[in-house]
């Protein structure tokens, strides 16, 4: 099968006379390795059509993050709202796919639509992340709950040779957060989009990128090296490379789920 390009010309599509030219494939296809630069590519010719409105509409997520990220209390019960937040990105880029335009507002269309499956999936990602700290703690002790209550004053580079445990400690909580992107990765858009429920849409998601691990790896390998090259100039160059990270959630969704028509 050939994976779904993204088409940003939607009078196009519906001057054709067949509007049926692409189908969904429920559990995901591999798409191969390679695809992880198209993914970007996507992404960028999509904040390319709408630099300006992609800008804005992310200052306004960071700008909420910001704030929440000083109170602890309401932090931890914004957490349950990432995924609702996700699906927000996700209906813009399909707003702009399909239309060449959307608004800003639609960051908050997952708190009218489906939210309660969409807090679900937040709820889900934090019970796997909760399991993964309490393994960490049981593993290196004291060291790990300094690291979670005050990370900034935690000298990690000590705490590694002191305690040959920490080392083991960090890996196992990495792990339990893959293992938590890769069942919730898609689990947004599935819902937001496809009126997936929420645990069909987890199971979907952990089939589509576990046949995509490669690129998966390639893609966020490269993600980081913009990100690294983006920050050097007092990190302007991120106004481009975030709002492509936050599209890339759907340029993946829709290169993996969706194909061409025979």
């Amino acid at each position: 099968m050939n994976n779904q390009d993204i088409n940003l010309n939607p009078e196009k599509e519906n001057a054709s006379p067949n509007k049926e030219t692409e189908v969904f494939i429920r559990h995901g296809q591999s798409v191969g390795a390679g695809a992880a630069i198209q993914w970007i590519g996507d992404a960028w010719r999509m904040f390319k059509a709408k630099p300006f409105r992609w800008i804005l509409f992310t200052l306004v997520y960071t700008i909420i993050i910001g704030i929440i990220s000083f109170i602890p209390l309401v932090k931890f019960v914004f957490s349950l709202f990432g995924s609702v937040f996700i699906a927000g990105i996700i209906t813009a880029a399909e707003t702009q796919r399909t239309t060449g335009d959307f608004k800003i507002s639609l960051l908050f269309y997952g708190f009218k639509e489906k939210l309660g499956s969409l807090i679900a999936v937040s709820v889900f990602y934090i019970v796997i992340y909760v399991i993964g700290a309490v393994v960490a703690v049981l593993i290196a002790g004291d060291g790990m709950v300094n690291l979670f209550l005050d990370p900034q004053h935690v000298n990690i580079e000590l705490l590694a040779h002191n305690d040959p445990g920490f080392i083991w400690a960090i890996l196992v909580l990495f792990i339990f957060i893959l293992i938590a992107i890769v069942f919730t990765w898609f689990a947004p858009a599935l819902i937001i989009i496809n009126k997936v429920n929420f645990s069909e849409a987890l199971l979907m998601s952990f089939s589509a990128v576990k046949k995509n691990l490669i690129g998966g790896f390639i893609f966020f390998l490269l993600m980081s090296v913009l990100f690294i090259v983006s920050a050097i100039p007092l990190f302007l160059g991120c106004i481009i490379t975030l709002p492509m990270l936050l599209i890339s959630y759907y340029t993946t969704y829709r290169s993996i789920f969706y194909t061409r028509a025979d």
